[in-house]
């Protein structure tokens, strides 16, 4: 019984405290509406983090590939410049000889 006097009391503190600080509790409920938009609106904070993330993520993809850029051209480099490198390529990749050449296949027995 004691219980729902003082929830009809506080029902009661808070109906009059709405009743003479209206501009208060209109001020409040704009202020946490305002609060709630700059969080979760579609240029809030949640959207901005979000986009900071994958921005960072993008940037590190990018030096990766700048990278991997920088490598290729030093290997076209090296093939505009080295016969040699030419050739072993050639060899390795596509199993050309010079004229002449003999090619003994080994194989290995990965059993043993």
């Amino acid at each position: 019984m004691h219980r729902e006097e003082d929830k009809e009391s506080i029902i009661k503190q808070t109906a009059r405290f709405l009743k003479y600080n209206k501009l208060v509790f209109i001020l409040s409920v704009i202020a946490a509406a305002m609060i709630i938009f700059a969080i979760f609106a579609d240029k809030g904070l949640l959207t901005r983090f979000r986009y900071q993330s994958e921005k960072n993520k993008l940037e590190k993809q990018l030096g990766e590939e700048k990278k991997k850029q920088e490598e290729l051209k030093k290997e076209v480099e090296e093939l505009n410049n080295s016969t040699e490198k030419i050739e072993k390529i050639a060899r390795e990749k596509y199993g050309m000889t010079k004229e002449g050449e003999q090619i003994y296949k080994i194989e290995v027995d990965s059993t043993k």
